[in-house]
């Protein structure tokens, strides 16, 4: 330690530099001395006005005085998005006279015409005349006695009845016209069906296509300005946790503790009476589980071994200290069946083509396989069932709980068979791990309390996180140093400053509040989140606009390798006519019907396609069209008959249906725009 304060002298003048300074001047202006004045001392900046964090603060407590919520980071944001709108709104709204008399006031209370607002805030829903009357009395005494909370309650009806006025007047300027009206109809009446050639990308293993950096960085010159890579502002970050552990102590007490209870526990002839007497009740449970699910048990091999009447332990798992007590075994029918699987995905499963190129697949998986390749690499290699790649493609399950063709197969085939099934969700290749017909049942008494951890045992933690946030200064040094101490390294993409939480950690405001001040690569002090102490590094800082190659790299590359997919399909299909082109292709020709602009989507195909449908929709019947690179493979389509839309008198109906769509979404979508265009600036998370 020495050695390293040696190394950290400039670093540690300052420190107590700052030390100094904290008797000698507030703190306030400490803060604003080192240029943090706007994170430290604001809950805001408002089109470019600043939110005194004081303010803020008094607000919410004044909110909170009013209203019951749910936690306090409701009132919070409530309040935050009150304060926005009324720095934003209140002198345009004034301009156009947009206000609230007296007796509309009264009105939107206790009179004919109570407000939204109101009627969820005041009413819970339910109007009546009785609750008016009631509503009413409780205002007038508030007016004379409690002149401060009548205020406050004024205030806050009168800002959310103009806010309800001033949607209003958006939506009354929100409206299709009847053109809009015949489009919107006319894309969904008119109907075509065509027919289509299709090579779907899924026929082709990605780790099959060949692409080079190169190719990949190309992709990214001409694709990275679109849309659907457009990067949103944010701050990425990744994080360890170091627990917070019992001590060695802590656990001793704990076992003397339980120990007397196990020895008591063995004599008693009454559970329940037991427990009530000894005062542990709210820790008592009692559950039957079957031999399979004692496996499972922490203290499994003890549970196992004990006589009916037997206290087992007390023992500790996890941040648990248990004592177990075996009530009953019993022997109970049971079917239940364990096997591993790699899923090959279809999007069709009546495809015989794709099917036929699944099983394929499967064959050559099963070569590896013999070829001595273990099952669980090939998983990770192959599977596509995302449930199941964690625990190596392994279930265990019961009759009825699986899809029928799977269930049979692994039901009906001996244990180690390994084949293949298929379901609606493509080709299962399965081996089958266990069978059982009947199982013990063991009815388990339970004692179950949490460690309590000392002060002792915390600071050891805090020494611990605050060594390793020392010793790692950067980003590289904190991954090398998370991987040399078995520490689990999580990300969280894209924070904003109003967030509450980060992967994996709902309360960490702490957290997202330092990240806002750190520079990338900066590696925080540990932060005390329940039972972790929490260490950050600031990987990135992302600006809105296009995003760095290397922060979409991965996407790239998978782009990159469904264009050349489409090359190569592109050169495979051939010929002038679709017969020729399906011929070439070692497909077949396949029909789409019914098919609208209004619903741009071919299920069979894979789903949405609105190129495709875009395209197909405009031929005429035999004109063929290709190829066209689509979201699920290359096309090629030819027209096979039109059902035009009839006429129609009017399209009320239709502007109706636009009108609800934008009128839903106009004012949050015109609050959102202003909000954006006066740069406001939420400083509140870590404050």
């Amino acid at each position: 330690m020495i050695e390293r304060i040696r190394n950290r002298q400039g670093l540690l003048m300052v420190i107590i530099g700052i030390g100094m300074l904290g008797f000698l001047v507030p703190f306030d202006a400490v803060m604003a001395m080192m240029g943090s004045g706007a994170g430290s001392n604001n809950a805001g900046v408002i089109d470019g006005q600043e939110v005194s964090l004081q303010d803020y603060r008094i607000m919410v407590e004044n909110r909170k005085a009013l209203f019951t919520y749910k936690d306090g980071k409701a009132a919070q944001n409530e309040v935050w998005g009150d304060l926005v709108q009324k720095m934003l709104l209140s002198d345009e709204l004034e301009d156009i006279g947009l206000s609230v008399s007296q007796e509309e006031f009264d009105d939107i209370r206790f009179g004919d015409n109570i407000s939204p607002y109101v009627r969820g805030s005041f009413y819970g829903g339910n109007v009546t005349e009785e609750a008016k009357m009631n509503w009413q009395a409780t205002f007038s005494q508030m007016f004379t006695a409690e002149r401060a909370k009548y205020e406050g309650y004024s205030s806050i009806i009168v800002s959310k009845r103009e806010m309800e006025k001033f949607d209003a007047l958006v939506k009354s300027g929100i409206l299709a016209n009847s053109i809009e009206g015949k489009s919107e109809y006319l894309a969904g009446a008119s109907k075509v069906d065509f027919e289509y050639v299709l090579m779907r990308y899924s026929t082709t293993a990605d780790g099959d296509v060949e692409v080079s950096d190169s190719d990949v960085k190309a992709y990214y010159n001409a694709h990275a300005d679109e849309a659907r890579f457009a990067q949103t502002a944010g701050h990425d970050i990744e994080y360890v946790r170091i627990p917070i552990r019992a001590s060695a102590e802590d656990r001793t007490n704990a076992q003397a503790e339980l120990t007397a209870t196990a020895t008591a526990w063995g004599a008693a002839t009454d559970d329940a009476a037991f427990m009530e007497a000894a005062g542990l009740s709210g820790v008592y449970t009692q559950s039957d589980l079957k031999s399979v699910q004692i496996q499972r048990e922490g203290n499994s091999a003890a549970l196992t071994a004990a006589a009916v009447g037997e206290v087992v332990g007390p023992y500790f798992d996890g941040d648990f200290i248990r004592l177990d007590r075996i009530i009953a075994r019993e022997s109970i029918a049971d079917s239940t069946v364990k096997c591993r699987h790699i899923l090959l995905k279809a999007t069709d499963v009546k495809d015989e083509a794709e099917m036929a190129v699944l099983h394929a697949r499967a064959d050559s998986i099963k070569r590896r396989l013999r070829a001595g390749d273990s099952f669980s690499d090939l998983v990770n290699k192959h599977t596509e069932d995302p449930g199941s790649k964690a625990t190596g493609g392994e279930y265990e399950f019961q009759r009825g709980r699986m899809v029928q063709s799977f269930e049979d197969f692994v039901f009906d085939n001996k244990v180690g068979h390994i084949g293949t099934a298929e379901t609606n969700y493509g080709l299962h290749l399965i081996e089958v791990l266990d069978q059982q017909w009947t199982a013990e049942q063991v009815t388990l008494g339970r004692v179950s309390k949490s460690l309590t951890i000392s002060g002792d045992a915390a600071k050891e933690a805090y020494d611990v996180a605050s060594d390793f946030a020392f010793e790692n200064e950067s980003s590289e040094a904190f991954r090398e140093g998370a991987d040399a101490a078995g520490y689990a390294v999580v990300e969280s993409r894209g924070l904003t400053r109003s967030a509450s939480g980060v992967t994996g950690l709902p309360r960490a405001g702490e957290v997202i509040g330092w990240a806002f001040g750190a520079e990338t690569g900066d590696v925080s002090n540990p932060f005390r989140i329940d039972d972790d102490y929490v260490i950050a590094t600031l990987v990135r800082v992302k600006e809105a606009g296009t995003p760095p190659f290397e922060f979409v790299e991965d996407a790239m590359r998978r782009g990159a390798i469904t264009e050349k997919k489409a090359e190569m399909f592109t050169s495979k299909m051939t010929g002038s006519t679709l017969e020729e082109i399906a011929t070439s292709a070692n497909g077949k020709i396949e029909t789409a019907a019914g098919v609208s602009l209004q619903t741009p989507s071919i299920p069979a195909a894979g789903g949405s396609e609105p190129l495709v449908i875009g395209i197909a929709c405009g031929l005429e019947v035999g004109e063929m069209r290709g190829p066209i690179e689509g979201q699920n493979g290359v096309w090629f389509v030819r027209g096979k008959a039109r059902t035009e839309a009839a006429s129609k008198e009017n399209y009320d109906r239709e502007m109706g249906v636009l009108n609800g769509q934008r009128q839903a979404s106009a004012t949050r979508a015109l609050i959102g725009a202003i909000t954006t265009a006066a740069d406001v600036e939420d400083l509140r998370s870590g404050n």
